[in-house]
């Protein structure tokens, strides 16, 4: 079977006036793993999961073993959740500081202990990995923040870091290039409408996945989101950066207490059963909230299978990205690199590309 899909998000902005008139979202292609798992055992679906998803390849393995747990109704016993959780939660990490290092903070020259915190966290935080070589491993991580200028107080950043640069460049386009700076108008995903959700995606499939909506509304899904939900914020470039290290530095302290609790939030791994041989789950991942649905055959094979990432929510053609970028000056050089920023901000799970069309003066 031959995999072509199209992994990349095409962004383009029509400008009249330097001013952001209309934004256009091509998404990218989802991998067909329906049509691959269709008819095989679980196990071939879940091996190649790592494969298809280089980016939340654990969280898309918790999410399809709970929905098959879930079509079986055989709930996971405690401790194999709590073992996820933490999986979840340690990708998490990786994925927040991948995000650092290859976004807002790429060609940065002191990133380079970051890159290696990364390797150190990837190897450190096996399961056979033993306390020391974990410790060591924290140890390294939270140096490299330091450097970085994370401090002991969130959301204030040491002078004179990388951080406290760009944090002040991003505040500076922002209050020159109009971006919104009002509560996002979409609202949270969550797991209260996680019912919804994998109603609608068994029921169907890939044309509810592809652009999700529901009963008209594209929620956010995210880092900046979950903050959110509980009091919402300002929704800039630099808040989603704020809110990034903010969520970072929780879960780092949360690996140091020994990981005492199963979730930083609630509902962080759920499954749903939706009628025999049916099942689904969510999974808060580093992007967002990931969903999976699953059916199986009178034998315990697949017979359908479909997932709906973050991004299809953030990149929806009406979606949040669009929000904050209608509306917002494009003058030059200078506010296209804000505006990319801003798109890198919503940090989607494949590369996106930019296209800027000039209209007739208005």
């Amino acid at each position: 079977m031959t995999l072509a899909f199209r992994n990349r998000i095409d962004v383009t902005l029509s400008v009249a006036d330097g001013r952001i008139t209309r934004v256009e979202i091509q998404p990218r292609t989802r991998p067909p793993v329906g049509r691959l798992g269709a008819g095989r055992p679980v196990e071939v679906l879940l091996a190649a999961l790592p494969r298809l998803f280089s980016l939340c390849a654990t969280a898309h393995q918790v999410a399809l073993l709970t929905a098959i747990e879930a079509a079986r109704g055989q709930p996971a016993a405690p401790l194999t959740r709590h073992r996820r959780i933490k999986a979840v939660l340690t990708e998490r990490v990786a994925e927040l500081l991948r995000g650092l290092l290859l976004g807002p903070l790429s060609g940065d020259r002191e990133t380079l202990p970051l890159a290696q915190a990364i390797a150190a966290l990837q190897n450190g935080f096996r399961a056979e990995a033993s306390v020391s070589s974990r410790a060591e491993t924290l140890s390294q991580i939270k140096m490299a923040l330091e450097k970085l200028g994370v401090g002991s107080a969130s959301g204030i950043f040491a002078p004179e870091t990388p951080l406290a640069r760009l944090m002040a460049a991003l505040r500076k386009a922002a209050e020159d290039g109009g971006w919104r700076h009002m509560p996002s108008a979409h609202g949270a995903l969550s797991a209260a409408d996680d019912r919804a959700v994998v109603t609608r995606l068994m029921e169907e499939g890939p044309a509810f996945a592809d652009a999700p909506e529901l009963d008209g509304r594209v929620p956010e899904t995210g880092v900046w989101a979950r903050q959110a939900r509980n009091a919402p914020h300002a929704a800039g470039a630099a808040e989603r950066l704020s809110a990034r290290i903010a969520e970072l530095t929780a879960l780092l302290r949360w690996i140091e207490d020994g990981e005492t609790e199963d979730a930083t939030e609630e509902d962080l791994v759920a499954g749903y059963a939706l009628g025999p041989g049916r099942g689904a789950a969510a999974v808060e991942c580093a992007r967002g909230r990931l969903h999976h649905v699953v059916e199986l055959d009178a034998l315990g094979n697949i017979a359908s299978f479909d997932y709906l990432a973050p991004t299809e929510w953030n990149f929806h053609p009406r979606g949040p990205v669009v929000t904050c970028l209608t509306g917002a000056m494009l003058r030059g050089a200078e506010d296209r690199d804000s505006v990319h920023g801003m798109i890198a901000s919503f940090d989607p799970c494949v590369g996106f590309g930019l296209t800027v069309r000039e209209m007739a003066d208005a």
